[in-house]
């Protein structure tokens, strides 16, 4: 009986395990599908590396620095923002409406398949304080897109902000996969 019970323990453990990693396989391919995005948020406008943008580089600094689970949990939040962003059909230009419609099912895509990987971990018990900063980094961006009223100018510092929290994120992303790899 009591080898049975352990071998049964054992088993729970492997599958776990097994589950877990699955779960951030994706973690793996990130680089290839946000280079894609990358390629859209280039194709969409005029010059956004001439713009100058608000860019919460600490935050990226800090997570860079913590757990996987986090790590993980910081790229979600980053895309939904950038997709809660973006999708804006009525003030953008129809001419490159297509292209961010390609770029906002690249970013489901991304968010949905880190969601997967999120879901693993133990869900905490607080917002964490990355968590407000960049939900009030976005906000400001929005603020910023309706106080200019949409004018290309204001859609060129948005894109600029968001190729560049693209970046980062595939930084942060890089970091993850190696300490899963190394797991």
């Amino acid at each position: 009986m009591k080898q049975t019970q352990m071998w049964t323990y054992i088993c729970v453990i492997f599958v776990t395990l097994l589950s877990q990693c699955s779960a951030c396989r994706w973690l793996g391919r990130y680089r290839m599908v946000n280079a894609d995005s990358l390629t859209l948020i280039e194709k969409m406008g005029g010059h956004p590396g001439t713009v100058k943008v608000r860019f919460p580089g600490h935050l990226y600094n800090l997570i860079g620095d913590a757990k996987v689970e986090d790590q993980v949990r910081f790229l979600v939040l980053n895309l939904d923002q950038i997709i809660n962003l973006m999708d804006s059909k009525e003030h953008m230009n129809p001419e490159q409406w297509k292209l961010v419609e390609y770029f906002l099912k690249d970013l489901h895509r991304q968010s949905s398949e880190l969601k997967e990987c999120v879901a693993q971990y133990q869900k905490p018990s607080h917002m964490e304080s990355y968590e407000k900063k960049i939900t009030r980094h976005f906000r400001t961006l929005k603020k910023s897109l309706k106080k200019k009223k949409y004018s290309s100018h204001a859609w060129e510092q948005i894109r600029r902000a968001v190729k560049t929290h693209l970046q980062r994120m595939e930084i942060i992303a890089n970091n993850a996969n190696k300490s899963l790899a190394r797991v």
